[in-house]
């Protein structure tokens, strides 16, 4: 087996993660290194070494981030600015403490014993439990498994607002808005929807399937309970194709790393066949996801169509009504009706004027003889 591809035992990776929750802040790589691998001579206690990259790839499937010794770290603890708990506060709704934490301090790989972290963390605490991401009160009920859909017309405009640019201004909310944001909680409560989203242990997975199928579904208020299901199937897909091109990746990692050496050579083949799989897998999928969202969007399509040709006349009229300048010529129009047949009958009234239009003579007539 080649050196590049050691891999820790379960041992290894308990006793790193044993160690990481004792500390108050994280430990250095070097630490860990030398906490799995007693013998290793003190050249090797580092990132670049085979051991060290063997943790850092541990820790960073766990994503925890040890600390280097060239790197700073901050001792004091630090204040949030009014910005940022404005910020906070407008978006705890849609995400997760890790989430805003990485946003509003810009460092994506900020740990969750980071004292900004904690902070953070101090003053999310704070805000009533109403406002925050309803699912993420505990994050340890998050990171097992646990999944709460949207029950109000609130958390559904945040969902979508979350996955969709410029989805719904909900200062301006609509009518068939509301109708849609009511259906979208609806779709998320099948049992269908819960239960595959149930299926994912990794958090990115399940954020993926639920973007997936709100971007779908949230404009979408009429849907067949059969719609729903395939728009689950098809959201699914998403998660598949993705796992997937994680698979190439690291296969093609493998591949770059014994490609450097002898022994390595040897397993090439075995990679590229491994990789040509992986990237068929990857096109099948592809392939259902675009056939069957076409199938949806004509279906749908159809449907649409026929109620269209059904409500044609009524929906005119009820738009027509609607629109303030359409509506004031219509009575307008009501008015000049009403005021000519009161004008004709006014003249028939006279009898005389009757009269003389029998005899085919008019008045100007009779007075000049």
């Amino acid at each position: 087996m080649s050196s590049k591809n050691i891999k820790l035992t379960e041992d290894q990776e308990l006793a790193i993660l044993e160690e990481w929750n004792k500390r108050d802040e994280p430990p250095y790589i070097s630490e860990l290194i030398q906490l799995t691998f007693p013998d290793i001579p003190d050249d090797k206690k580092n990132g670049r070494s085979k051991e060290g990259r063997a943790v850092k790839e541990f820790l960073a499937r766990k994503s925890l981030e040890a600390r280097v010794t060239s790197k700073h770290y901050p001792k004091e603890r630090t204040e949030l600015t009014e910005d940022q708990k404005e910020f906070i506060y407008n978006n705890c709704g849609a995400m997760r403490p890790m989430e805003l934490a990485k946003v509003v301090f810009d460092d994506p790989k900020i740990s969750s014993l980071d004292l900004r972290y904690k902070v953070l963390i101090d003053y999310y605490n704070t805000i009533d439990n109403k406002v925050k991401y309803s699912d993420i009160t505990n994050e340890d009920t998050a990171a097992e498994g646990g999944y709460a859909p949207p029950k109000s017309e609130g958390r559904a405009l945040v969902r979508v607002n979350k996955y969709v640019h410029n989805g719904i201004n909900k200062d301006k909310l609509t009518s068939k808005d509301k109708k849609n944001l009511s259906t979208l909680i609806g779709y998320m409560h099948t049992y269908r929807f819960l239960h595959q989203i149930g299926t994912y242990g990794i958090e990115t997975d399940r954020e993926l399937f639920e973007s997936s199928f709100v971007r779908y579904t949230w404009d979408k208020g009429d849907l067949t309970q059969e719609e729903v299901d395939q728009y689950i199937v098809l959201s699914a897909e998403v998660v598949i194709a993705s796992n997937i091109q994680r698979r190439v990746e690291r296969l093609q990692t493998l591949l770059d790393q014994n490609a450097e050496d002898t022994e390595g050579r040897r397993m090439a083949m075995s990679l590229v066949e491994a990789i040509n799989t992986a990237q068929t897998e990857y096109n099948q999928c592809v392939n259902r996801q675009t056939k069957l969202l076409n199938e949806l969007k004509e279906k749908r399509s159809q449907r649409m169509s026929k109620i269209m040709q059904d409500s044609a006349s009524i929906l005119n009229l009820v738009e027509l009504w609607k629109d303030e300048e359409s509506r004031n010529k219509m009575i307008k129009l009501a008015d000049l009706k009403r005021q000519n047949i009161s004008s004709e009958i006014d003249r028939l009234s006279s009898m005389e004027d009757i009269k003389s239009r029998i005899l085919g003579i008019s008045e100007e007539e009779i007075l000049n003889g």
